[in-house]
């Protein structure tokens, strides 16, 4: 979703926010469709385009937060970085055995075996929680816009 005048970059693993532009634009938000395993388009994105701050949401679940990870290996071998957006809505969560989601954390190596160093203090005690409770939070349960805010530098929060 294009947006005249972005001041930060959203990178969505589904489509639900993208079917709402006018929300992103009115906050001058421009999202990227990644779409799950579609993470092989970002070798192609000009590094020009890559100077806004980038963010990331998912799902999160053992699939979302892997592809995040896969992300930001790619945002770094650009010197590039990307933060993952906390969930607006941690009561929502799922079972990872609902039929909506077909994603299962890995109980038999540490942390499902993500990496811990791309993760802050508070998303490794709620990836924490999820993988215990055999639980996942559902990306377009939450608010896009809060989300942005909540996870921001307050130097680019003025427009949201």
């Amino acid at each position: 979703v294009d947006c005249l005048n972005p001041e930060l970059v959203v990178l969505c693993e589904n489509l639900d926010f993208l079917k709402t532009p006018n929300i992103a634009r009115r906050h001058n938000i421009e999202l990227w469709y990644v779409g799950g395993n579609n993470t092989a388009n970002i070798h192609q994105i000009d590094l020009e385009k890559l100077n806004k701050p980038l963010y990331y949401s998912c799902d999160w679940d053992y699939d979302g937060l892997k592809i995040f990870c896969r992300v930001k290996d790619i945002l770094k071998s650009k010197s590039k970085d990307i933060t993952i957006l906390f969930p607006s809505n941690l009561q929502d969560r799922l079972p990872v055995d609902s039929p909506q989601d077909k994603s299962r954390w890995d109980h038999s190596i540490d942390f499902s075996g993500l990496n811990r160093a791309y993760f802050r203090e508070n998303e490794i005690d709620l990836i924490t929680q999820l993988i215990e409770k055999d639980q996942w939070i559902e990306e377009e349960t939450n608010d896009l816009i809060q989300m942005v805010r909540n996870n921001i530098t307050p130097s680019i929060n003025h427009g949201l």
